[in-house]
């Protein structure tokens, strides 16, 4: 949308006085200097004072030329496929800008101050002995502002294509990371699913509170607000409803335990990164035990570096079979890891010795502006446990850790 007409026209003192802050600073840069350079090779002939207010005056009027040369440029970049046509009408340009400047530059100064007019007593004197003879100074003068400009341009472009290339990256790591969010909805839906039909014969009662605690669940995702990350206690209340359904399904066999530092629950992370993780340790581990099984899930801050470990117990695995090849879940959150942190996380999958198997994941700490300004003014929060977190501490509790232990 166009800016309104009255805020364009207060914008274009602001890019005047932006393009003076470099104009004037360049022509008393270049006065002094050609002024230095003619004295040392003239052996100071000339009068100092008359040298460098004819080469200000030389350059002042170069000055008024650049709107003219920047247009042209623009006009007649040097870009292929008329390259040659525009360096040649740009060379033209020059040949003409320099006879011009110098005629004027050489007038002005005849007019105001000429301390030689012993020697060139008229105008058209000046013409003849100064303004031919220094005309190819001229006119590498009107070439090196033309190479200047059109490098400018090139360096625009670059910077404008390098904004588009990372515009078009960011672009396309957000569409990945949503076609992996709708890959795995299907893939967590398909498995509860599963997990309804088979008490639907065996205890309907049970299978109705899990479709209804389904049905929270969906709704709670589809009223996310499409950002990408949320604070680690926004996803573990997520993760709840997933695990109140596991628990309709498993009962007493399901154990949790949770170990997680004031300063870990208030950092972000991925929307919906633990789900998969706990659906994980519920499948290879619970699910093959008669007995309870303990989920043990951990986070805590280190330096700058957020550890979150989800450890469960089950049979152990056999170890001649190879690596363990990680399904949908896992494959999905390993990418978009690698998508949000690049090289600065890691993702580490081991057997436990006892049985059961370990998560271990190591992102970038991070907290929303919001939380670090209450942090400043309140200083270290108290964390309290999730409301639907049954709390029953197992023994005393580390300073400075909530700690849900044995909930069921």
């Amino acid at each position: 949308m166009r800016p309104p007409l009255r805020a364009r026209r207060d914008n274009k003192p602001m890019f005047s006085w932006t393009r003076l802050q470099w104009v004037i600073p360049a022509w008393a840069g270049a006065a002094v200097f050609f002024t230095a350079v003619l004295e040392l090779s003239e052996l100071g002939h000339k009068p100092l004072g008359f040298a460098l207010y004819s080469n200000a005056v030389h350059f002042a009027f170069w000055g008024l030329t650049l709107p003219l040369i920047a247009k042209s440029i623009r006009l007649f970049p040097l870009k292929k496929p008329n390259r040659t046509r525009n360096g040649a009408l740009l060379l033209v340009l020059v040949a003409l800008l320099a006879p011009a400047v110098s005629a004027a530059h050489w007038g002005f100064a005849f007019l105001t101050w000429f301390p030689y007019r012993a020697y060139d007593p008229t105008y058209s004197a000046v013409l003849r002995n100064e303004v031919f003879r220094i005309l190819p100074n001229e006119i590498l003068i009107g070439i090196v502002l033309v190479t200047a400009f059109e490098a400018w341009e090139v360096l625009k472009d670059l910077q404008a294509e390098r904004v588009r290339s990372m515009v078009l990256e960011r672009q396309l790591a957000v569409s990945r990371l949503e076609a992996l969010r709708m890959q795995l909805h299907p893939h967590f839906l398909f498995n509860t699913l599963h997990a309804v039909a088979g008490l639907t014969i065996e205890d309907p009662p049970t299978a109705r509170r899990m479709v209804i605690a389904l049905g929270d669940l969906l709704r709670n995702t589809l009223q996310e607000n499409g950002g990408e990350m949320r604070t680690l206690a926004e996803e573990l209340e997520y993760s709840d409803l997933y695990l109140g359904i596991e628990k309709l399904r498993l009962g007493d066999r399901l154990v949790l335990n949770y170990e997680i530092e004031p300063a870990a629950a208030r950092a972000l992370v991925p929307q919906f990164l633990l789900q998969p993780l706990f659906e994980n340790a519920i499948r290879h581990g619970v699910s093959h035990m008669t007995g309870p099984c303990e989920i043990r899930f951990s986070a805590a801050r280190n330096g700058n570096m957020l550890q979150i470990a989800i450890r469960n117990a089950g049979p152990g695995r056999d170890l001649s079979a190879g690596p363990p090849r990680f399904g949908v879940g896992l494959t999905n959150t390993v990418d978009r890891l690698r998508i949000h942190y690049g090289h600065r996380q890691t993702f580490r999958y081991s057997d436990r010795p006892e049985g059961g198997a370990q998560v271990e994941i190591c992102i970038p700490y991070a907290v929303s502006s919001e939380a670090a300004r209450a942090n400043a003014m309140q200083g270290e929060p108290r964390v309290q446990g999730r409301p639907s977190a049954a709390v029953e501490p197992s023994g005393p509790a580390s300073p400075g850790l909530l700690s849900t232990a044995g909930r069921t």
